[in-house]
């Protein structure tokens, strides 16, 4: 179904809803490729029917959910992320082949969808995405999609616990991220790799610098450690 009539309150590159580990991840590599990202996350994560999260790379101890997701919702901020703490009630087509995601905090435009929102997909309904139930049991429908991510529909795409991968939080942000990857391909096909290098690194193999990549001097190096340090002490000395 096609919607031209409704006033859209602003319009973005790419809408994700659900601001768990794949719609986070999603987020950030997408921000970080200059995309306009509309995050859509009402703070109902599944992540928080577990108690404390021991199998997330880089946090040997542990790290509780509550501290994994405020670290997680300060990355996507930091990387200019728009937040709308609100749920999507539907997504419909517009006449220029985007889309118009309705919430109770208004109508956004977009020329992406990205849903990684797990328990409910009604809100696809308008758009014909393909659902099938859940293999274990359940009521969940879960989305069909092809390699890249992408669903039945142009341009809507789907990642995580959605998409029936494992239910576990490290595996639901790579896929995040795998799929961003594949939206930002599409997009940019110069785009090679969300990479920062030291200076001079492809002037040694007489290259120039590709898209996406950032080269910096061993002093910048050095003050980003300094102040990313800085940053994770302060959070969790403030979290004991």
């Amino acid at each position: 179904m096609t919607e031209t009539h409704e006033t859209m309150t602003d319009s973005y590159d790419i809408a994700i809803v659900g601001g768990g580990p794949a719609g986070s991840a999603a987020g950030v590599f997408l921000a970080r490729a200059d995309f306009e990202v509309l995050l859509f996350d009402h703070g109902q994560s599944t992540l928080q029917k577990c108690a404390f999260l021991e199998n997330y790379l880089g946090f040997p101890a542990g790290i509780s959910p509550t501290d994994f997701r405020e670290l997680t919702r300060e990355h996507t901020d930091a990387v200019g992320c728009n937040r709308l703490e609100a749920a999507v009630e539907r997504i419909s087509e517009t006449s220029d082949g985007g889309f118009r995601v309705h919430s109770r905090e208004g109508t956004y435009g977009t020329r992406y969808v990205l849903v990684t929102s797990w328990a409910e997909t009604d809100y696809l309904s308008p758009l014909g995405v393909e659902t099938v139930p859940e293999k274990h049991p359940g009521e969940v429908q879960v989305v069909m999609t092809d390699d890249d991510g992408e669903t039945t529909v142009d341009g809507v795409y789907a990642a995580g616990r959605v998409t029936e991968t494992y239910h576990q939080a490290i595996v639901n942000a790579g896929d995040g991220a795998r799929v961003a990857r594949s939206i930002i391909e599409r997009e940019r096909p110069e785009f090679y790799n969300d990479w920062v290098v030291p200076e001079g690194y492809y002037e040694r193999y007489d290259r120039a610098v590709p898209a996406g990549v950032e080269e910096i001097s061993h002093e910048e190096r050095r003050e980003r450690e300094r102040r990313a340090a800085k940053k994770m002490a302060a959070f969790f000395n403030k979290h004991q």
